[in-house]
């Protein structure tokens, strides 16, 4: 499954990179930082990785998700 989410508080590459190993940490196939936009394109698959952690995780790495 892949879905866009709009990420607050990404301001560089640096952000991108955390988000990107945290959520590869986790079982992420792929992820797209696009910090001019503020998103982040998430592929994963359902039966290893929920939405729901995918976005915990990039709380606890002190982002916001909406």
């Amino acid at each position: 499954m892949k879905i866009t989410l709009h990420v607050k508080g990404m301001h560089c590459a640096s952000c991108g990179m955390l988000i990107q190993d945290a959520l590869e940490d986790i079982g992420v196939v792929q992820t797209v930082v696009d910090n001019d936009k503020g998103t982040v394109v998430v592929d994963f698959d359902e039966q290893k990785v929920s939405l729901d952690k995918i976005k915990k995780t990039i709380v606890v790495e002190g982002y916001l998700v909406e």
